[in-house]
């Protein structure tokens, strides 16, 4: 009798390890998921902010020059407004 007890108690002990060594374990994939998802999230807004920097031009509002978008100030007049000025798509 006391032999059986003895084997359900640690029968109890051993499943509530094991549900806790499976959250854990879930616990740790979800998150190093979740990492790696960012970083190629973020991988992939540097590579879309590259081409979409080449590709847009700002005019400046007083003298109408066009300048890459990464400058701040107009290079002619250095008025600090812009006007971006997106590509014409071909349809």
């Amino acid at each position: 009798m006391s032999g059986s007890i003895a084997v359900q108690i640690i029968g109890v002990f051993f499943g509530l390890f094991a549900v806790i060594v499976a959250v854990v374990l879930w616990f740790t994939r979800k998150m190093s998921k979740d990492r790696v998802d960012a970083e190629v999230r973020k991988k992939k807004l540097d590579v879309y902010d590259k081409h979409f920097g080449e590709m847009v031009t700002v005019e400046c509002p007083y003298c109408k020059t066009l300048y890459p978008a990464d400058k701040e100030v107009c290079p002619n007049c250095g008025a600090q407004t812009q006007n971006i000025r997106y590509p014409n798509l071909p349809e």
